[in-house]
């Protein structure tokens, strides 16, 4: 008699819910639930709380159903990840997960789940669940089976997972556009040649949906419009509406010193991003300033590639392993002023934190040669040469334009380059030698196609590459020479050298640097510049494009600087035939380098203060952040640090 009863209580609750009377259901499934624990009460629970936006409980009651045996056990369970997964509760979501490992492997909707988990977790085992994803009918499956990849570090199944993805699914462009990443990373110039004309015409065409999922840092590697590199991973990263008016209204109690906060992975001594910024980093006038870093970096990264005492450049708050939300919360705790990315959108950031409304102002620079879409930044820190005014319009922020140059650089812990005899680095002794040292990703087809000219037209060179092995990289650029009719013998490849000083020694043994296009060298050409290498770049139309211009100018050799590809072109085959002018140049260099801009780390940090300072005064005086410029000091009478070793 009981059963029955209960039953006739459930329809009863069903059909509340079909009318909408969720209030009525919840109290029928209450008496119910005091007598028969059915899976299909807690399902009817959960479904009647999604409806009245209660989405813990809901998840909680899916995963009480799920819990039982039941045929739709697995219905239940998916359901409850898909809403841990709603509210951010990644956590929960893992456990379910973790208990029905073997299912939510062979089961799409549940492997995106996990994936995605794990992914914002930060947390690595994503992989299991890739061929899964990328076997499966729906194309959104397909597609975060190649999000989960970390392209810098992927593996040969999965960089083979990415190939065989796009090759089932020929006319997915968002599929291609990841197979094109990985066709750049490789330097298989046939590929890129394939479809560069296919992505011109539809960015020709105003076609940009394709690249609203591209991942912002691989569409600036090669793409020189600034309105696509302004939409490019759009579709990746959430701005919550109306939350940088929500921020500016916010009350704030101002310090009387200005608390500036830099948020980065990449905060210990060998990063490339501290190579720039330590010297600025270590010059803060702490009298005026109090400095704090939130760092991402592991601590095994730490501990492996650290070799200062990172306490004396501020106060070290790790936010590694916290979530998003604590992180947000131990920003605000520190009351800071001034919160300055350091990242943008490049591996490990953490620069979504900033649509938390952690600080009054907020502000990106040094690590992202563009603006960072869908995030709640009030300044991208730069120049008038890689962001003029005439391209204010593909910019979120408002542009700082600091005086001289946006990179900042350290003459004090860079090593000076050592006399070394060419054959410990094995070049030829007595040969021109162009270099690039540059990643071998940035070398494109134009700037191949700029490199076999000047080669052609300057017989009995050579040109150093750096350039690793993996995935055929090192064989497809050395067919793009030969193919052009290139002696393969006149390209010298060396491999990455960990010893830094070893390195800035190489790069002094060579004549002559050559620039990449579109995406310019930054500490590399700064480390050209330091070893006195003299180096051309020629104008370019983007801020990636732009870099080298700033410093070949900020250290005062701006007659490096090309107006066009066949000057560039002609100016190394200019200096190729008058090495005596190439000399006067490198001598100029190796003086300039402790008397210009460039590699004055104090200079810098005292017009990156002012930066702020003026940053802060409009904040406090209410006004909403406008474009600006900082004004220059007097120019430095004489050299700013004598070095002899």
């Amino acid at each position: 008699m009981k059963s029955l009863k209960v039953q006739r209580d459930y329809v009863a609750a069903q059909k509340s819910f079909d009318k909408r009377q969720y209030h009525d259901v919840l109290a029928i499934i209450n008496r119910l639930l005091n007598v028969d624990r059915d899976p299909r009460h807690y399902a009817l629970l959960g479904a009647t709380l999604v409806k009245m936006q209660m989405k813990t409980e809901a998840a909680q009651a899916f995963q009480l159903a799920g819990e039982q045996e039941s045929r739709h056990r697995l219905k239940y369970l998916r359901e409850a990840m898909r809403l841990h997964f709603a509210n951010n509760d990644d956590i929960s979501l893992l456990r379910i997960g973790g208990k029905i490992l073997n299912e939510a492997i062979a089961d799409p909707d549940m492997a995106l789940l996990m994936s995605g988990a794990l992914m914002r977790q930060e947390m690595e085992g994503s992989s299991v669940f890739q061929k899964t994803l990328a076997a499966s009918d729906n194309p959104e499956h397909r597609r975060f089976s190649i999000r989960s990849i970390r392209i810098t570090t992927r593996s040969e199944d999965e960089h083979k997972l990415i190939v065989d993805t796009f090759e089932r699914e020929p006319d997915d462009k968002i599929l291609r556009n990841y197979y094109l990443t990985v066709m750049r990373d490789t330097n298989n110039y046939e590929v890129i040649d394939k479809y560069d004309p296919i992505l011109k015409a539809e960015i020709d065409a105003g076609q940009f949906e394709p690249f609203y999922d591209e991942i912002s840092l691989y569409n600036i590697r090669w793409c020189t419009d600034e309105r696509v590199n302004a939409i490019a991973g759009a579709a990746r990263v959430r701005k919550p509406p109306g939350v940088t008016a929500k921020r500016h209204a916010m009350p704030h109690k101002w310090n009387d010193k200005i608390k500036i906060g830099y948020l980065s992975s990449d905060l210990w001594t060998e990063h490339a991003v501290m190579k720039a910024f330590r010297g600025v980093l270590e010059a803060h006038d702490k009298n005026k300033f109090d400095i704090t870093l939130f760092c991402n970096a592991s601590e095994k990264t730490i501990k492996e590639s650290n070799t200062a005492a990172r306490e004396s450049w501020g106060k070290i708050i790790s936010i590694r392993s916290m979530t998003d939300d604590e992180a947000a919360d131990a920003i605000k705790a520190e009351n800071i002023d001034v919160l300055i990315d350091l990242q943008g959108h490049t591996a490990d950031t953490r620069v979504t934190l900033m649509n938390e409304m952690t600080a009054p102002v907020h502000a990106t620079w040094l690590g992202y040669p563009g603006t960072v879409v869908n995030v709640d930044i009030d300044y991208l820190i730069a120049d008038r040469t890689v962001v003029p005014e005439s391209s204010f319009a593909n910019y979120y922020e408002k542009i700082c334009w600091m005086p001289e140059t946006f990179f900042p650089n350290d003459a004090i812990h860079r090593p000076l380059p050592r006399k070394i005899d060419r054959r410990i680095c094995h070049m030829p002794e007595d040969a021109f030698i162009f270099s690039s040292f540059h990643t071998h990703w940035k070398i494109s087809r134009t700037t191949l196609d700029l490199w076999i000219r000047i080669l052609k037209e300057t017989p009995g060179s050579y040109l150093f590459l750096i350039c690793k092995e993996a995935y055929g990289s090192r064989k497809n650029l050395l067919k793009g020479f030969t193919d052009a009719g290139i002696d393969a013998d006149r390209i010298l490849f060396g491999d990455r050298v960990i010893d830094y000083a070893a390195y800035l020694d190489r790069i002094a043994k060579t004549d002559l640097g050559l620039d990449t296009y579109p995406y310019n060298g930054h500490t590399t050409t700064s480390e050209k510049l330091w070893c006195g290498l003299p180096m051309l770049t020629h104008k370019g139309v983007n801020f990636a494009s732009r870099v080298s211009e700033s410093l070949l100018n900020a250290v005062g050799i701006p007659e490096m600087i090309c107006e066009t590809m066949d000057d560039y072109v002609e100016r190394a085959v200019y200096y190729f035939n008058h090495r005596e002018e190439l000399a006067e140049i490198r001598g100029r260099l190796e003086r300039n380098r402790f008397s210009e801009p460039l590699f004055d780390a104090e200079r810098f940090c005292r017009h990156l203060e002012t930066a702020y300072t003026m940053m802060v005064d409009r904040a406090k005086a209410k006004k909403k952040p406008d474009h600006f410029a900082v004004p220059a000091l007097p120019p430095r009478e004489g050299a700013f640090i004598t070095r002899t070793e």
